[in-house]
This record gives C-alpha cells, sequence and structure tokens, in this order.
C-alpha cells in the first residue's frame, strides 16, 4: 500500500485519501443534520424514529442553539447495520462525534431510547457534556413495569420478541405500528408522522436494538455521572395497568438516585411523546432547567 501511494501524484494520493475517508465514514451509525448557531445541543431519537420526530423542539431551540440532529442507520430508514451490540456502538459514536467535533459546553437530549443513551454517554464521558436531558429515558426501562426484573430474565423476552418480529408480514407490522403508537401518543394529530418512521425502519436492526434496552442495565453507572440531569417521565399511558403518578415519579427516583445533580418531573396527562402530548410544560420544564446555573 505504501509503494502504491508513492508512485501516485499528489492530487491523485489526495482523492484516493479522501475516498478512503468517505467509505470509512459511510460505515457509522449516526448520521447528523447541523441546524442553527449557538450552544451546541445534540437530539437524539428514540426507537423506530428519525431526527424528525424532533421538527418542533428544532423550531423551538434553533434560534439560540446549534442544534445537531442525530439520525441513525435502520431509523426511519432501510439502512442495514451489522453490529454485535448496536447500542454500544452508537453510544460510543455519540462521544467520538463531541470529540472529533470539538464541540464545548454541549447539551445532550434524548427521546425514550435516545435517554437512554444520553445518560449512559453521560456517565461513559462524566465532563463532556454541560447538561443531559432525558425525556422519557431512563436507566432500565423494564423495571418501570416489572420491578425487580434484571436483564438475565429478560432474555427469553428480547428473543422471542426477536423471533415474533422476523415471523410477522408487513401488513401486519404496519398494524402493529399503529397500535403501538396509539399507545405512546395520546395527541391523534401526531400519530401518522411516528407509525410512517416505524414502518419505514429497518425492522432486524429496530429488533436488536429493542432487546438490547431489555438486556442493558446501566443503573449502576449512574454514579459516574457529573453533568446536571433532567429526567421527564410519563405515567398516564401505565395508568391502564394499574400504576399512579407517584409509583412511576418513585420508580425514576430510585433509578436515579446515585445520579448527584438531577431534577426529575413527570407530566401529567402525556404519554411517551412529552413534547407531543404537553408541549407547553415540556418546554416550560426544558427551558428552565436551560437556563439553571
Amino acid at each position: 500500500m505504501k509503494k502504491l501511494f508513492l508512485k501516485l501524484p499528489t492530487a491523485l494520493l489526495s482523492i484516493a485519501l479522501l475516498m478512503m475517508a468517505t467509505e470509512a465514514k459511510s460505515e457509522n451509525i449516526l448520521s447528523t443534520t447541523i441546524v442553527g448557531k449557538g450552544q451546541p445541543m445534540i437530539l437524539i431519537h428514540g426507537m423506530s424514529c428519525s431526527a424528525d420526530v424532533w421538527d418542533d423542539v428544532t423550531a423551538h431551540y434553533k434560534k439560540d442553539y446549534e442544534i445537531h440532529l442525530i439520525t441513525l442507520k435502520g431509523f426511519g430508514n432501510k439502512e442495514n447495520v451489522e453490529s454485535e451490540h448496536f447500542l454500544k456502538e452508537v453510544k460510543n459514536e455519540l462521544i467520538d462525534y463531541v470529540k472529533s467535533n470539538k464541540l464545548k459546553n454541549t447539551i445532550l437530549m434524548g427521546h425514550s431510547m435516545g435517554g437512554f443513551l444520553s445518560l449512559w454517554a453521560a456517565a461513559e464521558a462524566p465532563t463532556l457534556f454541560s447538561k443531559i436531558i432525558a425525556v422519557d429515558g431512563i436507566p432500565y426501562f423494564p423495571a418501570v413495569q416489572m420491578p425487580g426484573i434484571t436483564p438475565e430474565m429478560a432474555q427469553n423476552m428480547a428473543n422471542q420478541m426477536n423471533t415474533n418480529m422476523k415471523n410477522v408480514s408487513e401488513e401486519a407490522f404496519a398494524q402493529q405500528q399503529k397500535m403501538i403508537v396509539a399507545g405512546m401518543i395520546a395527541n391523534e394529530d401526531k400519530r401518522q408522522k411516528v407509525v410512517e418512521m416505524g414502518v419505514n425502519s429497518n425492522r432486524t436492526v429496530t429488533t436488536q436494538a429493542y432487546g438490547e434496552m431489555y438486556t442493558t442495565d446501566i443503573r449502576s453507572e449512574m454514579e459516574k455521572v457529573k453533568a446536571p440531569v433532567l429526567v421527564l417521565g410519563a405515567w398516564a399511558a401505565y395508568e391502564q395497568y394499574g400504576s399512579t403518578k407517584e409509583t412511576v415519579e418513585n420508580n425514576y427516583k430510585a433509578q436515579c438516585k446515585d445520579i448527584d445533580n438531577v431534577k426529575i418531573a413527570v407530566a401529567d396527562e402525556a404519554y411517551h411523546f412529552i413534547f407531543y402530548d404537553e408541549p407547553k410544560w415540556f418546554f416550560n420544564q426544558v427551558d428552565s432547567f436551560l437556563a439553571s446555573k
């Protein structure tokens, strides 16, 4: 390889190196769109969504912040990713993205799976982010509805989920998405957009990520988080299963108890997509947190 490069003219060598860099970059899981100017704010979406889920949030903050909209391969698109541990690779790429772009005083906001990844990245790189906002994202999701569950216990559930997703037809999958989204968004006007994101996602990739959410517990890592954290929770969708606002809030507090500087607030009526169901409350909470020292 070195001998070949020595024989190339300078211009051709530059082109060859550029092509190699482009090829390497195309293997990354993250892609990013930047909107606005100001302090960096990274937004990372949740399960089976794309960066488009943040349209309202981007419109609200782009005048004062440089918004970095993250989209993952396989989410809202059909791209495939082969990874032994998808979520861990996303977390590592997220950290590398901030470092390689030399972003300073960076705010990291994630929804659902993105909130989980935000907390994980903050634990892995305690000095890299200035503030963390987890929108209904917590260190271990299954424990909200199944207290006492462990990743080992959840493995069979993840395996069954993977089998079911492989066997379901496209039509049945689309119907499943409608049912799932109806249980996550109370605002009917916002549902179809998210349904389409899910249908347009790569089922293999999202199923792997979903399974890893069941089998990755980062509660023991939370003591490493040094940045101020805002966790916004939702309980209303769980009411039919016997949950109350108090039980959900206590669960979130228990999961985040080892974070030195954390504020937890639970919405009154919103389902999982809090910024769609209670936007005024959501922006009041986030604006206040961003303005705090």
